[in-house]
C-alpha cells in the first residue's frame, strides 16, 4: 500500500496535535484538582472560623456569667435590681436569647426578656446542669435542648452565685440560640447551594442552614457521621447530602471542657458543580478551539503539500533515476529555490562533483592528521606538567579555604549559642519575677495575719481569706518555678550538646521539643505556629548537638526570610524512619525562594538579608552538618508565594531503636495515628504557652 506524502503530512499534523490534546485534558484535570483543593481549603477555613466562633461563645458566656456573679446585687439576690441588670446585659448581648437568675432551689428570681425564657423548657431544679453547677460551685455547660414550640435548639450555661460567706445561694443562667450561626453563614459569601450543619455526638442534627426548620433536631445521615468520626479532629471529604446534591464537605469536632457531651461536629458543604464550573468551562472552550485549529491545519496541509512539496519531489525522483542510469550530468533544476527542498536539490546537484573530489581531499586530510598527532602529543605532555603544578597549588588553597570555613562556621555556631543564652535568660526572668512577686505578697499577708493573731482580732473569715491567698500564691510560685526549671533544663541540655558535639543515645521527639522550647524567645514575638510530627518512642544514636544546630538555623532562617513582621504562618517539622534512613522534612507556608536564588542558598556568605545583619552562613552550616557530619543529603523545593520545603535524609546506624518497627524492644507498639495526634497536642500546648508569655 502506497501512502502519499500529503497523507503522511496530515497524519504527522494529527500526531503533533495529539500531545496538545493530551496536555489540554491533563491541564484541565490538574485545574479541576487545584480548584477542588482550593475549595476544600476554603471550606475548612470557614468551618474553623465557625468552630472558633462557637468556642468564643462558650468562653464569653463563662466570662459574662462570672462577672455578673461577682456583683453585689446578684450575690444579694436583689430581684428588682437583678431584673433590670439582666435586661440591660441581654440587650447588649443579643446572642443570648435568655438570661436568668435562680435561687439554689431552682426558683427563677429574674430573667430577661421578661415575657419568655429558654429555661422554661424544663424545671431548673431537675436539670442536670443546674444540679452540677450547685454541687460543684463552678461554671457548667449544659446539653443542647430542642425548643419544640419555636423549633430552635439552644445550649444552656450555668454559673453559681456565692453569698459573702462563700456559700452557693443562687445560679446565673444563659441560653445561646444556635440560629445565631445563620447570620454568620449568610455573611460568609459562600456559593449557592452551600450548607452548614451542627451535629451532636449522638448523631442528632441540631440545626442546618439553609432550610433550618426542616432539618432541625432530626437524625443525621449515618455516612456523614462515619466520615466525621475518624481519628482526625478536622478534615475534608466528598459526599451526597440529604437533598441529593454532591458536595465538598469540611468538618471539625469541638470539645468543651466540662460539657456533658463528648464533642460537637460541625460541617460545611459546597456543591461540586459550583466549585468546578469555571474550570470545566475553560477546558471545553480550549478543546473546541484546538479542534477548529486542527481541522484548518489539515486542509492547509493538503493544499500546500501538493504545491510546495509533491511536485518538487517528483522532479528530484526523475533526476535520481537518470543519475542511477549513469548520467552524471543529470540535474534537478531546483538549485534556485531557497526553501529546504531547493537546498536539497542544490545538494543533489553538487553530489556528483563532490564524489570526484572527495578522494583527493581524504588523502590530504590523512597527511594533515599525522602531523597534527605529533604536535598534540608534545602539547599534551606540556599541558600535563602545567596542570600538575596548578593542581598542587589549588589543593593547598582548598585546604586553607576549608580551614577558614571551619573557623567561620564554629564562630557562627558560638554566636548563635550566645544569642540563645540571652533569649533564654530573658525568658527565665518572667517566671522568676512572678514567683518573687507572689512570695512577697504572701509575706505581707502573713505579717498582717500574725499581727491580727497577736492582737486577738483574728476572725474565721480572715483565716479563710488568708488560706486562700496562701493556696493561690504557693500554686503560682510552684508553677512559675517549674516553668523556669523546664527552661533551664532544656537550655542546659541543648547548650551542652551544641558545644561538645558528643555522640549519645537520645529520644528524638523529646530532644526536638527541647530545642523548640529554647527557641521560644524568638517564636513568641511572632504569629507563627510550629507543628511537630515524630514518634515519641523513636531513639537515635547520633549527635544531638548537630540536630540542634540544624533545626535552630532552619527556624531562624524562616523567621528572617519567610514572613513579614506580624504575619501569621506555619512551620512543619516531620521526622520518620523509612528504609533504614531517617527522613526530616522541614516546611513553611511563607514567601518562598526566588528561582534565581534557589541554587545559591547553600553557598557560604550568600544572603539577601545582609543589610539587616545576615551573614549568609546559616544554610551553609546546615548543608555541611548534614553532608559531612551525618553523611546525609539535603534537598530544597520552593516557589514564590508557596513556601519552602527542606527534605533531609540521614543514614541510620545500628544503634537506632524504633517503636513498633522490626528490631524494636519487646512489647513495643507502633505509634500509628495516635503519635501524630499526640505531637499536634504537644505543639498546640507549646503555642498556647508562647501566647501567654507574649501577653506578659
Amino acid at each position: 500500500m502506497i501512502v502519499s506524502i500529503r497523507t503522511r503530512l496530515i497524519a504527522l499534523l494529527l500526531a503533533a496535535a495529539l500531545p496538545a490534546v493530551a496536555i489540554m485534558i491533563l491541564t484541565g484535570r490538574e485545574l479541576e484538582g487545584h480548584v477542588t483543593s482550593e475549595a476544600e481549603q476554603n471550606a475548612l477555613r470557614q468551618v474553623q472560623n465557625m468552630a472558633a466562633h462557637h468556642e468564643r461563645v462558650v468562653e464569653n458566656a463563662r466570662l459574662l456569667l462570672a462577672t455578673l456573679a461577682r456583683t453585689t446585687e446578684v450575690r444579694a439576690l436583689d430581684r428588682p435590681v437583678c431584673q433590670e441588670l439582666l435586661e440591660s446585659v441581654q440587650q447588649r448581648n443579643p446572642v443570648y436569647v435568655s438570661l436568668a437568675l435562680a435561687d439554689a432551689q431552682g426558683q427563677v428570681l429574674a430573667r430577661a426578656p421578661d415575657q419568655t425564657s429558654a429555661h422554661q423548657a424544663e424545671k431548673l431544679a431537675e436539670a442536670s446542669y443546674f444540679k452540677v453547677a450547685v454541687a460543684r460551685g463552678d461554671f457548667v455547660t449544659g446539653d443542647y435542648v430542642h425548643l419544640r414550640d419555636i423549633r430552635h435548639v439552644i445550649i444552656n450555661f450555668a454559673q453559681p452565685v456565692a453569698d459573702p460567706l462563700g456559700r452557693t445561694n443562687g445560679v446565673l443562667l444563659a441560653a445561646f440560640d444556635l440560629n445565631h450561626f445563620g447570620a454568620l453563614f449568610r455573611d460568609a459569601g459562600l456559593p449557592e447551594g452551600s450548607v452548614f450543619t451542627l451535629t451532636d455526638a449522638g448523631g442528632m442534627r441540631l440545626t442546618r442552614f439553609p432550610e433550618t426548620e426542616k432539618y432541625t433536631w432530626v437524625r443525621d445521615l449515618p455516612r456523614m457521621i462515619e466520615r466525621m468520626s475518624g481519628p482526625k479532629e478536622e478534615g475534608t471529604f466528598s459526599e451526597v447530602g440529604v437533598d441529593g446534591v454532591f458536595r465538598l464537605y469540611a468538618f471539625k469536632r469541638l470539645h468543651f471542657e466540662g460539657a456533658p457531651f463528648p464533642h460537637l461536629m460541625i460541617r460545611l458543604g459546597i456543591p461540586v458543580d459550583k466549585a468546578l464550573a469555571s474550570a470545566r468551562s475553560v477546558v471545553r472552550r480550549n478543546l473546541a478551539l484546538l479542534l477548529g485549529a486542527a481541522l484548518l491545519s489539515m486542509g492547509s496541509a493538503w493544499a500546500l503539500g501538493e504545491v510546495a512539496v509533491v511536485r518538487k519531489l517528483k522532479r528530484m525522483l526523475a533526476a535520481a533515476a537518470r543519475l542511477r542510469a549513469g548520467e552524471l550530468e543529470a540535474r534537478t533544476g531546483l538549485a534556485d529555490g531557497h526553501d529546504e527542498i531547493g537546498r536539497l536539490g542544490q545538494a543533489f546537484d553538487d553530489m556528483a562533483q563532490a564524489l570526484q573530489e572527495r578522494e583527493q581531499e581524504r588523502n590530504a586530510f590523512e597527511n594533515e592528521v599525522c602531523n597534527l598527532n605529533e604536535f598534540l602529543e608534545e602539547r599534551v605532555e606540556s599541558r600535563t606538567r602545567e596542570l600538575a603544578a596548578a593542581n598542587k597549588e589549588l589543593t593547598e588553597a582548598m585546604e586553607r579555604l576549608s580551614q577558614a570555613q571551619d573557623q567561620l562556621i564554629q564562630s557562627e555556631k558560638m554566636a548563635s549559642l550566645g544569642a540563645l543564652v540571652a533569649g533564654v535568660a530573658h525568658e527565665i526572668n518572667t517566671p522568676v519575677g512572678i514567683g518573687v512577686t507572689a512570695a512577697s505578697h504572701l509575706e505581707d499577708k502573713t505579717k498582717a495575719m500574725l499581727e491580727s493573731f497577736h492582737a486577738g482580732e483574728l476572725k474565721r473569715i480572715n483565716l479563710e481569706q488568708y488560706l486562700g491567698t496562701c493556696d493561690d500564691s504557693t500554686r503560682m510560685i510552684l508553677t512559675n518555678l517549674r516553668r523556669a526549671s523546664d527552661l533551664i533544663r532544656s537550655f542546659k541540655q541543648v547548650a551542652v550538646d551544641r558545644s561538645t558535639e558528643e555522640r549519645r543515645v537520645f529520644r528524638l521527639r523529646e530532644y526536638v521539643e527541647q530545642v523548640l522550647l529554647s527557641l521560644r524567645p524568638y517564636l513568641k514575638k511572632t504569629a507563627i505556629t510550629v507543628d511537630l510530627d515524630c514518634d515519641p518512642e523513636l531513639e537515635l544514636d547520633s549527635y544531638p548537638g548537630v540536630f540542634s544546630q540544624i533545626l535552630t538555623n532552619l527556624v531562624l532562617n524562616v523567621l528572617q526570610h519567610a514572613f513579614d513582621p506580624g504575619q501569621a504562618g506555619r512551620i512543619g517539622i516531620s521526622l520518620a524512619v523509612e528504609q533504614e534512613r531517617l527522613r526530616l522534612t522541614f516546611s513553611d507556608d511563607g514567601k518562598g525562594i526566588a528561582p534565581e536564588h534557589l541554587g545559591k542558598i547553600f553557598e557560604p556568605f550568600f544572603t539577601t538579608y545582609r543589610q539587616h545583619g545576615g551573614s549568609g552562613l546559616g544554610l551553609s552550616i546546615v548543608y555541611n552538618l548534614v553532608s559531612r557530619t551525618l553523611g546525609g543529603t539535603i534537598l530544597v523545593a520552593s516557589a514564590p508565594g508557596h513556601g519552602t520545603t527542606f527534605n533531609i535524609t540521614i543514614p541510620l546506624d545500628k544503634g537506632v531503636v524504633q517503636s513498633g518497627l522490626p528490631g524494636a524492644a519487646p512489647g513495643s507498639q507502633a505509634g500509628g495515628t495516635g503519635t501524630a495526634s499526640g505531637g499536634q497536642g504537644a505543639l498546640m500546648c507549646a503555642a498556647k504557652n508562647a501566647g501567654e508569655n507574649r501577653d506578659n
